[in-house]
């Protein structure tokens, strides 16, 4: 055994531990801000209007307590842009899909600067989806999140190279 390798993989494991809670804290923050100040927001079937700037949004789907279950996985939505081309998003394709406390990811898009719509459709009726701005907590989280499990599943390899690595023969 090399007890050096496993002990600075505990270190190395421990800090990509701590990086991954505050990359999974930060993205908890910007959904739930998102969720209680949207820039637009309805009920599924429904529609949310409102004037985009150009940047990009994310739509999440907001599950109350009270309110009807229902999961990203099983909303769509068509997204018409202030000069009539639509996006389609299916929460159930996504390349990073996040979950926080009561809000699900079902997509995001670029806007162009104008009147834009968001037309939502679930499996359950009744489900509150919002619309907000994708701001700089959201791009910094996803990459501290993605940053901490890399430097996590490093410090298991050097725990598992000084466990099962042998020394050489003298």
């Amino acid at each position: 055994m090399r007890k050096g390798w496993i002990v600075w993989g505990i270190v190395v494991a421990v800090v990509g531990l701590l990086i991954t809670i505050g990359g999974g804290v930060a993205l908890l923050i910007s959904q739930t801000a998102s969720s209680l100040d949207p820039v637009a927001e309805a009920h599924t079937p429904g529609t949310a209007s409102f004037v985009a700037k150009n940047v990009t949004y994310k739509v999440l789907l907001v599950t109350g307590r009270r309110g009807p279950a229902a999961s990203s996985a099983t909303t769509v939505c068509q997204v018409t842009l202030a000069d009539g081309t639509t996006i389609a998003l299916d929460g159930s394709v996504q390349a990073v899909s996040t979950e926080a406390a009561n809000t699900e990811s079902i997509g995001s898009f670029d806007a162009l600067a104008g009147d834009t719509s968001v037309t939502c459709e679930s499996s359950n009726d009744g489900v509150r989806f919002v619309v907000d701005e994708e701001g700089a907590l959201d791009r910094v989280g996803t990459w501290v999140l993605l940053g901490g499990v890399i430097v996590l599943l490093a410090g298991v390899g050097l725990i598992l190279g000084g466990v099962f690595m042998k020394k050489p023969a003298r």
